[in-house]
């Protein structure tokens, strides 16, 4: 007999495969990331095709194959219909599902990562006041910095990471290849002295604002449910975008 397991699984991407399947990507919580063949689901019969769809919670049957392992079953529990229906908000879940997909390893199961998601999902879906691109941004935001905590990349916030005292308000700078802070002191006395050592090539630091640093702290440490009530300026907003990024072409490399 074909061996099989079960898991809850939240569907982050389906692309063709061979004449009539699909390769569906899934976050299983039982079993981590996987990448399992749907049989028949291009067909327009198939009954199997709308429980496997992107951005979608459904229990899964795996069954284990030669090759790939493949699906024997689906059962759709949650299709995210408030999302769906919010182009902002489809948008910027598209957006967290490809981020988790890219950073996440095969295989490795992590209860933590898949109720995260979930969670954040959820929020989202539920969310009844105008979602607008300033609440988009700010909630996948929040939403990274929480996923890269989770996978071990939490920056250094309370401390310089050249010579370790409290940081104090004032001009401090992001070390992008590091994940922390380095104090304007520091930057200074580091100019010609082992800069490249310590990591403080001026491609990777950015300038960081005291409001900035403020934000990340509250975003790691705090849910969705409050940091979505942050008043946040496009300035302030641009910053934190931008730093995120930068941060998260590191952490890809």
């Amino acid at each position: 007999m074909e061996a099989t397991k079960n898991s809850p699984a939240l569907i982050l991407q389906r692309r063709p495969y061979r004449e009539h399947d699909s390769l569906i990507t899934a976050y299983t919580l039982n079993f981590g990331k996987l990448s399992l063949v749907a049989r028949g689901t291009k067909k327009l019969r198939s009954k199997l095709a709308s429980h496997l769809e992107p951005l979608t919670l459904a229990n899964l049957m795996i069954i284990k194959g030669r090759g790939f392992d493949y699906i024997g079953s689906a059962l759709l529990t949650d299709s995210f219909s408030g999302i769906r229906s919010d182009l902002n908000k489809l948008y910027y879940a598209g957006r967290v599902l490809k981020l988790f997909d890219r950073l996440v390893r095969d295989s490795q199961t992590d209860g933590r990562l898949f109720f995260l998601l979930l969670d954040w999902l959820k929020f989202v879906d539920a969310y009844t006041d105008e979602f607008s691109r300033g609440v988009g941004e700010l909630l996948s935001l929040h939403f990274t910095w929480r996923f890269l905590r989770e996978l071990g990349y939490e920056p250094a916030l309370a401390k310089c990471l050249i010579c370790k005292k409290e940081l104090t308000p004032g001009k401090n700078y992001f070390n992008l290849l590091n994940g922390g802070i380095v104090c304007e002191s520091c930057f200074v006395n580091s100019k010609g002295n082992n800069s490249q050592e310590l990591g403080l090539e001026l491609t990777n630091l950015l300038t960081i604002s005291d409001n900035c640093v403020k934000i990340i702290r509250f975003i790691i440490n705090n849910p969705s449910t409050l940091v979505h009530k942050i008043k946040i300026n496009k300035k302030l907003l641009s910053e934190l975008g931008q730093l995120t990024q930068g941060f998260l072409n590191f952490v890809n490399n």
